[in-house]
């Protein structure tokens, strides 16, 4: 066996990897999509602006956490997403397809802003509208990323059988 078949054999099998990732990262942003808009249709969140003067920043974020238990879930399924994609971001580092790892590096800094915008929609008394319109941003931009991904692989590996 040749070193240009090795190669190519350990990216088939990160770019299996990856796939694999990025559906279950798809399986976790519906979640998350889930519970993000059942937060914004029917939580009601407590007024937080002098909660955290008065009893500090993270006291404060554990009195709302209490008030609102989906937006725990909504903030730690966030933390999972960020190091799914940053996975998915190692398996096409360890390949040479750039496109695919540009394509990863725009989802995980989309993940990465939506994740900043949503800590700082929740300090700013979930009022700037702003901050969420970018979380929500970051969210679809992380879609449409992973889902060219799986187009471009899909697309390749359609064409590598039918020769």
């Amino acid at each position: 066996m040749n070193h240009n078949n090795t190669a190519r054999n350990h990216f088939g099998n990160m770019a299996e990897v990856a796939v694999v990732l990025i559906l279950i990262e798809l399986l976790l942003l519906a979640v998350q999509f889930i519970i993000g808009m059942w937060m914004n249709l029917f939580a009601v969140f407590p007024s937080i602006g002098s909660t955290f003067f008065m009893y500090g920043m993270m006291h404060g974020m554990m009195r709302v956490m209490l008030a609102v238990p989906e937006l725990m879930v909504h903030m730690m399924l966030g933390i999972l997403i960020g190091i799914v994609s940053l996975l998915i971001l190692m398996a096409f580092a360890m390949g040479r397809n750039y496109v695919l790892l540009l394509l990863s590096v725009i989802a995980s800094l989309s993940v990465l802003i939506a994740g900043i915008s949503g800590i700082e929609f929740m300090f700013s008394g979930f009022a700037n509208n702003t901050l969420s319109f970018i979380m929500s941003m970051g969210f679809l931009f992380t879609i449409i990323s992973y889902s060219i991904i799986l187009y471009i692989i899909g697309r390749d590996n359609h064409s590598q059988f039918s020769h």
